[in-house]
């Protein structure tokens, strides 16, 4: 959901796994969520990478060389609770499940890797960093708060309606990138008829509510918020 991707946008994830195909499948479906998706083969270089980088959520395999995947989160876990983490087991295994649950985890899924439970799993990661992600800084007097789909300018909240709401969404999640108006179609009108005049006076009635010029325009191609 789109709501979940702007604030996943904004976080970085590590996946460890020691099969390396499927350490390429998971790249491929899910670096473009994240702000960054780093990879680790093992434990060893796993614990590098924390050492070195902000990771916010931690996908792992229980079953590796030398250290297990669950060795690995009760390592992590004497000296960090913050972290999020997500595990990943070709097995369903009772022990694995009740030594998992003790270790304050967000989800256990079974391979492959199910993308539906998956979006649950990262649903549960959202909940638990907590509201301060939520809060999208567009201008220094301007925020949205993308739960509860509130606009503030300077102090004052100010009224969106739904399409508003999703457009305002849309420009966030592509940042700087040129959103065309076949995709402004897909996601807000959907199975509705999107005419030009309907795109011109809900550009307009959003522009009229930030109170700034941040929505873009590039002629024959589309807008872009400049945040």
């Amino acid at each position: 959901m789109l709501n979940n991707a702007l604030i996943l946008k904004k976080l970085n994830l590590l996946f460890v796994e020691d099969n390396i195909e499927t350490c390429a499948d998971a790249y491929n479906l899910l670096s473009g969520f994240f702000n960054a998706m780093y990879l680790a083969h093992d434990v060893e270089n796993a614990l590098k990478i924390l050492g070195s980088s902000h990771i916010d959520i931690i996908i792992t395999d229980i079953q590796m060389p030398s250290v297990d995947g669950l060795c690995f989160i009760e390592q992590l876990r004497q000296c960090n609770n913050q972290t999020s983490v997500i595990i990943l087991s070709a097995f369903t295994d009772t022990e694995y499940l009740l030594r998992a649950t003790n270790l304050q985890i967000d989800g256990y899924m079974t391979k492959p890797l199910n993308f539906k439970k998956l979006n649950t799993a990262l649903e549960n990661v959202v909940k638990r960093i907590g509201t301060k992600l939520n809060c999208i800084q567009i201008t220094s007097d301007i925020r949205y708060d993308i739960t509860q789909k509130r606009l503030f300018v300077g102090n004052e909240e100010v009224s969106l309606g739904r399409k508003e709401c999703l457009l305002l969404e849309l420009l966030i999640s592509s940042k700087s990138k040129i959103v065309s108006k076949s995709e402004i179609n897909q996601i807000i009108w959907e199975n509705e008829e999107m005419t030009n005049s309907a795109l011109k006076n809900l550009l307009g009635e959003l522009r009229k509510k930030l109170q700034c010029d941040v929505i873009k325009n590039q002629p024959s191609r589309g807008w872009y918020l400049e945040m």
